[in-house]
């Protein structure tokens, strides 16, 4: 029997210039905010999510994050969470990033509707 790939464990990067390209969303991707929606029920720190492709450098590759806004606070057990639901879907050999935004980042809401809150 071959072992289940491992996952990477959550790393937090802070400081970078955040892009917001395009919304995410096709048959998994909505399975996945679905999921992420009935966890974001059974916790307060979550107002408002959205799954989005960013970059972080000007012409950097595109990378898929689950972009939230409420009170981070338990963030390892948030992050460890997220990344189980993400897994189940999409496999472990994958990733998510997730970013905490802030209420001046206006740019995420011109490229994306929010799938919860």
């Amino acid at each position: 029997m071959t072992p289940a790939p491992q996952r990477r464990p959550p790393e937090i990067v802070r400081g970078q210039d955040i892009g917001f390209v395009v919304e995410q969303d096709g048959i998994p991707e909505r399975e996945f905010k679905t999921r992420l929606a009935t966890f974001f029920g059974t916790v307060a720190w979550v107002r408002v999510a959205y799954l989005a492709g960013v970059t972080y450098e000007a012409a950097g590759p595109m990378h898929i994050a689950l972009c939230v806004r409420g009170q981070p606070g338990q963030n390892r057990i948030f992050a460890e969470r997220v990344g189980q639901i993400f897994a189940s879907i999409f496999g472990s050999h994958e990733h998510i990033d997730i970013i905490w935004i802030t209420p001046d980042q206006t740019r995420l809401a011109q490229v994306c509707q929010p799938f919860y809150g």
